[in-house]
């Protein structure tokens, strides 16, 4: 039964794309348009084309029209650099570093408003120089994760033991208060004749 159904159905599709390949499609009362491959005496005009092969790209802006790139070029990436060697010459060391939140609240600043917390600003505000706050804003180091934990155990650890040393002092402190106190009571009662 598979088959007979299968059968009927080639035959019938030959005989649609028979009739496809005779009817020629187009739509009546338009005339059809020449095609390229017929036409071998007129020139084809591929000047449209000579932009795209010489690199020009369509609906660029003038060159007086144009912003200045985003990035540095090398030019100026060159002379930044000969001005940070000038100016430091033994190499980067700022002589004041922030801590790690610190510099975190730096990034965030600049990123929340960037036209009020400008890069001199933010070299006032934390009291270091605008070179510092400018390779702050542009680093995106992070440490490893088990340093940040190893980290925070170890400030745990350090506070942990700083309260109890804050604890072990004030012990001391109301001791010798309390033994000033009854030493000193024998000599508060002077009596005058």
């Amino acid at each position: 039964m598979l088959l007979r159904k299968f059968a009927l159905i080639v035959p019938l599709s030959r005989s649609y794309s028979a009739q496809i390949n005779r009817r020629k499609w187009g739509l009546e009362g338009l005339p059809r348009p020449r095609s390229i491959l017929d036409d071998h005496d007129t020139p084809v005009d591929l000047s449209e084309d000579d932009d795209a092969v010489n690199g020009v790209r369509p609906n660029t802006p003038p060159l007086h029209m144009r912003r200045p790139p985003q990035k540095a070029t090398p030019q100026e990436f060159k002379s930044h650099k000969e001005v940070i060697k000038k100016n430091f010459p033994g190499g980067w060391a700022p002589p004041r570093k922030l801590s790690r939140e610190a510099m975190e609240g730096v990034r965030q600043m600049h990123r929340l408003e960037p036209e009020k917390f400008t890069t001199p600003f933010l070299a006032e505000k934390f009291k270091i120089s605008p070179e510092a706050v400018r390779r702050i804003l542009k680093s995106k180091w992070q440490p490893p994760r088990e340093k940040i934990l190893k980290v925070a155990e170890r400030e745990r650890e350090e506070k942990m033991e700083y309260r109890s040393l804050k604890q072990v002092r004030e012990r001391i402190e109301a001791r010798a208060a309390r033994a000033s106190k009854k030493a000193g009571s024998k000599f508060d009662r002077l009596k005058f004749a």
